[in-house]
């Protein structure tokens, strides 16, 4: 008797030790990440908000001439998505748990650069993957959010699902859902109040009547009318091309500049570039030749294309560089960041 309780009190030892011991390797590996993210935005001015790890830990800068830290969250948090207003002096951002799980929340925060505040607009029992906002319209917040993380077979991994298009009245303080699709995923949000709508990249699966038709279907760019919602509007593209991925309208050229896959790479890694398409001429083109992963276009005030690289993708560390191309010439140059 005397040495099975020795036994069981070994093992509840051993097993602690184990759960301790995982939980500091845990905390560790949160810490060990370092540099630049892939979020990142850019006002009117030129100013350029983006998010670096440093010691694990989520850091917001802005580089208005001078770089300037805005805010910094613990090391378990992220940072999944941010805008800058015009100006450079206020960011919004979200973050949330840096392990996605089934009870993850995210918040919504105002950074006021002049001020140095940070506060939480509002909080969410879900996932918000990314912020959009119309300069011309400031007290509008738009953003993506997705019910549910799930995974939708046996085999795949949890992800989240189920998003939709959501808005915020920053000045009346008030969240309203507009959409009520439930999609499979949506990415690359953007708003035009010129055309009073949002554009957003998501499945073109109105035709698709089970699970295998939707996995079948391409990723395109709808526009949303603001003021009917639920009738969404596929913008036109040819039928051969391939999934849309992130991507920015630039309506003065009449060009969307979009991420696809371009290739693979000699380790069987696809490669992903941007591509112009022009719908005036119905002409698409290839912009990006770096065989890596390009991706998050933005096109600013200056008329430049601006897209991050990631040197490592689908590696365990990535390696981001921030690009600024001349769409007339095709001329590149890497934008430094930190100085």
């Amino acid at each position: 008797m005397k040495k099975i309780t020795v036994l069981a009190a070994a093992i509840i030892f051993a097993t602690t030790t184990c759960i301790l011991l995982g939980f500091n390797f845990q905390v560790a590996d949160n810490e060990k990440q370092q540099g630049l993210t892939g979020i990142y935005d850019i006002s009117d001015n030129g100013a350029i908000a983006f998010v670096t790890y440093e010691k694990g830990k989520p850091t917001l800068y802005v580089k208005d001439g001078n770089l300037k830290q805005t805010s910094q969250l613990p090391s378990d948090r992220a940072i999944t998505d941010l805008v800058i207003m015009p100006g450079g002096k206020t960011v919004y951002y979200v973050s949330s748990d840096k392990q996605w799980s089934s009870t993850v929340k995210s918040e919504v925060h105002k950074a006021d650069t002049a001020a140095g505040t940070d506060d939480i607009l509002f909080t969410e029992d879900a996932i918000i993957t990314e912020l959009a906002l119309d300069g011309e319209e400031p007290n509008e917040l738009y953003y993506l959010q997705a019910d549910v993380f799930e995974n939708y077979s046996p085999i795949a991994a949890e992800q989240p699902h189920d998003f939709d298009i959501h808005q915020y009245d920053i000045k009346q303080q008030e969240r309203k859902k507009l959409t009520d699709f439930k999609k499979y995923n949506m990415a690359s949000l953007q708003v035009s109040g010129k055309e009073h709508s949002v554009f957003v990249q998501m499945d073109d699966d109105s035709g698709a009547g089970t699970a295998d038709d939707v996995f079948e279907t391409k990723q395109r760019i709808f526009q949303i009318p603001l003021e009917h919602p639920d009738q969404p509007k596929l913008l036109f593209m040819p039928m051969q091309m391939d999934d849309v991925y992130d991507f920015t309208l630039i309506p003065d050229l009449e060009t969307a500049v979009y991420q696809a896959v371009a290739g693979t790479g000699d380790d069987g890694i696809f490669e992903y570039e941007l591509f112009g398409f022009n719908w005036k001429t119905m002409k698409n083109e290839q912009l990006t030749f770096q065989k890596e992963h390009a991706a998050r276009p933005v096109y600013g005030a200056d008329g430049k294309l601006y897209y991050m690289i990631d040197y490592n993708f689908a590696g365990r560390k990535p390696d981001y560089s921030l690009f600024r191309m001349d769409l007339e010439t095709g001329d590149t140059e890497h934008v430094p960041l930190n100085e």
